[in-house]
């Protein structure tokens, strides 16, 4: 009896070191490495680089968060001196932005390519990116919109001459805003406006809401768009580049740890325009819920990391 005892005694010691060394993963066991995940300073990049940040510690690699740290300049710079290791990026800003290429990208495929390329240089690879696309676009109350029959920038068009346009700076001078879209339309009204003004950048839905814009300037994964029920419109002339979110990471650590590649890519086609809108609604919108809460959520709600 004594020695059955002390075997099961040896047995029950055994599973409780085993069960403490796999953390909880789904992968089990912990690992030696550590990763610094970090993101730029605006609600959706935050949620995304704290979901990246989750699923690794569900793995089991050790994480070090750098969230929020401003904007695309110091957030790839601290990528490239490893103070990072990776953040969420775009696909559209690393072809404009850190290869100063001047012709935008409008398919998908083809800027994941041209970005994966002309990022060896700096020993980065891009991971799957998800299908959201943070482009600019247009937004309308479905009511408005109904009562025109506008779904697609086309419709917008044909009907620009009874409505009113309100948009953030630069829009109405930009080619890759108003001056390239009333070219592409010229023969279906042009893109020429009853009335149009400009509006600050973070207010441009208050003209909306109050009444005093038919249509605003948007972009696709803004949380306004699930959060007011406003109506998307289809940009069927595909005018705009592409803005689709990707993990950008240092090859050395992802050749360090071949589950990063996995896990993360399975969270790509889950961070679709509707599903990003109402996780920035519920942090920017009335519910005010915290970043850190919504990422884990979602993550549960999805199976990508244990309870």
């Amino acid at each position: 009896m004594k020695k059955r005892s002390w075997l099961s005694l040896l047995a029950i010691t055994a599973l409780a070191t085993a069960l403490t060394a796999c953390g909880g993963s789904k992968d089990g066991g912990k690992s030696d490495l550590t990763i610094t995940v970090g993101s730029k300073d605006n609600t959706e990049n935050h949620l995304i680089g704290e979901m990246y940040a989750l699923i690794l510690e569900d793995i089991g690699i050790n994480v070090k968060r750098q969230l929020s740290l401003g904007g695309t300049a110091p957030t790839f710079e601290a990528l490239k001196k490893g103070d990072l290791d990776i953040y969420p990026e775009y696909t559209g800003t690393g072809l404009g932005v850190m290869l100063e290429e001047k012709e935008p990208e409008k398919d998908s495929a083809k800027a994941l390519e041209r970005v994966r390329e002309g990022f060896k240089q700096w020993s980065m690879e891009w991971l799957d990116p998800a299908s959201e696309n943070a482009t600019y676009g247009f937004a309308m109350k479905k009511e408005t919109a109904d009562k025109y029959g506008i779904k697609t920038y086309t419709d917008l068009a044909k009907n620009s001459s009874e409505l009113v346009l309100s948009y953030p700076q630069e829009f109405d001078v930009r080619e890759d805003g108003l001056p390239g879209l009333q070219k592409v339309f010229a023969d279906q009204g042009g893109f020429k406006f009853k009335k149009q003004f400009q509006i600050d950048y973070s207010l441009r839905y208050k003209p909306l809401e109050n009444n005093e814009s038919d249509v605003t300037v948007s972009v696709g994964t803004d949380g306004q768009i699930a959060g007011m029920g406003l109506q998307l419109l289809q940009d069927d002339v595909g005018f705009f580049p592409v803005y689709n979110v990707a993990p950008l990471i240092r090859k050395e650590k992802l050749d360090a740890e071949p589950k990063i590649k996995e896990r993360l890519n399975a969270l790509a086609p889950l961070l679709t325009d509707p599903a990003v809108q109402e996780m920035n609604w519920k942090v920017d919108g009335p519910e005010k819920a915290e970043i850190e809460d919504v990422a884990k959520q979602f993550l549960i709600d999805n199976k990508l990391i244990a309870q």
